[in-house]
């Protein structure tokens, strides 16, 4: 059993006249004439600016003052030194106003990631266990409303989020029912209740992205996310599961060979999910997500501490299920969007793929296996093959595919592309700043195309670069192999934000895609 999405609503009434449980207003920070240096370290003025500078604390300020026992809020922000500075929280649990959580998020510039996240950490502070309605406060940030309802909800979304194991086993968490957006003044007109329920969709989406992700290893197989396609069926897609292995062994040979060390215990599965919208699509977008369910690294075993988390190596494809469900649930006209996994474990038996192997591929280009952990863009090249095939506009990869990625962009993704089609990069990239998924670009040169050719003469690319430094781009590289150079491909490596420190999914890439499809496409 999911976590239950939190119903959002929107409205341009007093917070304070909601009868809300918990009335949540984000402050921004007011610098003074005297900015010192960069980033949220700036200036406040007074607290007075502070209220003045916002209705909800105006109104805020109105109630307590109209109370028995009439207190100062410029005082108390005072005394508790706040200022609206980015992280910083003030807690009125029991005021004459009910509960109000203020929370700074420094300047009105903060990236989207950086707003949520400091909402999610202010939440913290409040002690519920289940609460109908939270009415929080649309901050006039320059990310624009719909990006600022994206960071509040996926915030309320964070904080009650709960994975399906500690669900059966009935482990209690907080529950907020009803999230209701406050509009300022210049703000109203800008949210609607169409744009809420895009939300919506796309913080149920990431919610199953991060239980796919979270799902046990002992637990997770082939099956679990072919029971999964199922479930988008019954939301009206259209899937496909392919379990024949002789059919896999022929049709896509690169990633039956990944699968051949598990075809006994737990066999491979070619998986399409279709959404086509009833009155025919102007606009065909695929995407492909790794779904590597458990790796090991094959004989090339990974080091004991990077096995812990390989739980998480289908990130990729968990993020691209939790689009197609928001997807599903919103129905978009026009526009047609398939996804394709190629399901399966990395393990190791006397069947496993072994170093120095030459494999054919769906393209027809031969490969040098020069090292068994390098198995996610074995997967990933048939896969884009295929989803060439279904003739879109346009396909889009995330995967957690190397660390070098992470070295590159810390906690966040990787963007990369061909260079002439840097727009549907840009696309992605805007729409994952908008979404609140931290990303970075990385640009693929011709010498990345040259650094993964094979030396011998009976393969023509390896999976493993033959320099130093640049093994993110030579992995996007051996995976846009797979299609034509004309086909605009976007590649989102996610292997350094797919989990928290904490080890937890964080369901990275589901709102971007999400995002992506329904409002930042180049036009056609």
């Amino acid at each position: 059993m999911p976590t239950a999405p939190i119903a959002l609503t929107h409205t341009d009434a007093d917070p304070f006249a909601q009868n809300g449980e918990l009335v949540l207003i984000p402050c921004v920070a007011q610098a003074s004439s005297e900015e010192k240096g960069d980033g949220d370290d700036v200036d406040s003025s007074k607290s007075a600016a502070l209220i003045e500078s916002s209705p909800a604390l105006q109104s805020l300020a109105k109630q307590l003052h109209a109370s028995g026992t009439p207190v100062d809020l410029a005082a108390l922000l005072d005394d508790e030194s706040f200022s609206g500075q980015h992280g910083q929280v003030c807690y009125l649990p029991a005021s004459a106003a009910g509960r109000v959580l203020l929370v700074g998020v420094g300047k009105a510039s903060v990236t989207v990631h950086r707003f949520e996240t400091c909402i999610v950490k202010a939440m913290g502070r409040v002690k519920l266990k289940e609460i109908a309605l939270v009415s929080a406060v649309l901050p006039g940030l320059d990310c624009g409303a719909f990006s600022a309802a994206v960071a509040l909800a996926g915030a309320a979304h964070q904080f009650c989020y709960r994975s399906r194991e500690a669900h059966a086993n009935d482990k209690g968490g907080p529950e907020i029912k009803e999230l209701r957006l406050h509009l300022s003044e210049d703000a109203v007109g800008q949210l609607s209740d169409a744009d809420c329920a895009e939300v919506t969709a796309m913080c149920a989406g990431r919610s199953l992205c991060m239980d796919l992700v979270n799902t046990p290893s002992n637990t997770k197989r082939t099956a679990t996310l072919a029971e999964q396609a199922r479930d988008l069926e019954k939301l009206g897609l259209e899937v496909e599961i392919v379990e024949d292995v002789a059919w896999i062994e022929k049709e896509m040979p690169c990633f039956y060979t990944v699968a051949r060390g598990s075809v006994r215990s737990d066999p491979p599965k070619w998986i399409r999910v279709r959404y086509s919208p009833t009155g025919g699509a102007k606009r065909r977008i695929a995407l492909v997500g790794k779904a590597v369910i458990f790796d090991t690294g094959g004989y090339q075993i990974k080091p004991g501490q990077f096995m812990n988390t390989m739980k998480a190596d289908m990130a990729g494809s968990a993020a691209v299920f939790g689009a197609m469900q928001a997807i599903a649930t919103l129905k978009p006209a026009d526009l047609a969007i398939e996804a394709f996994f190629a399901t399966t474990p990395n393990m190791i038996n006397g069947d496993a793929m072994l170093p120095d192997s030459i494999v054919d591929t769906t393209c027809g280009k031969r490969v040098e296996i020069r090292h068994t952990d390098a198995e996610g863009r074995l997967t990933l090249i048939d896969a884009v093959t295929m989803a060439e095939r279904s003739e879109p506009e346009a396909i889009g990869t995330v995967a957690t595919l190397t660390g070098a990625a992470s070295m590159a962009v810390g906690m966040g993704m990787a963007l990369l592309s061909r260079p002439e089609h840097e727009q549907w990069r840009d696309a992605m990239l805007t729409a994952a700043h908008a979404s609140g998924d931290r990303v970075q670009t990385l640009d693929i040169m011709d010498e990345d195309f040259d650094d993964i050719k094979s030396k011998l003469d009976s393969a023509d690319i390896r999976n493993t670069m033959k320099s130093k430094g640049r093994g993110a781009q030579t992995a996007a590289a051996f995976v846009l192999n797979g299609a034509s150079p004309e086909m605009p491909l976007v590649h989102l490596d996610i292997a350094g934000g797919d989990m928290s420190d904490d080890e937890k999914a964080t369901g990275i890439a589901a709102k971007c895609l999400v995002n992506f499809l329904l409002r930042q496409m180049p036009a056609k």
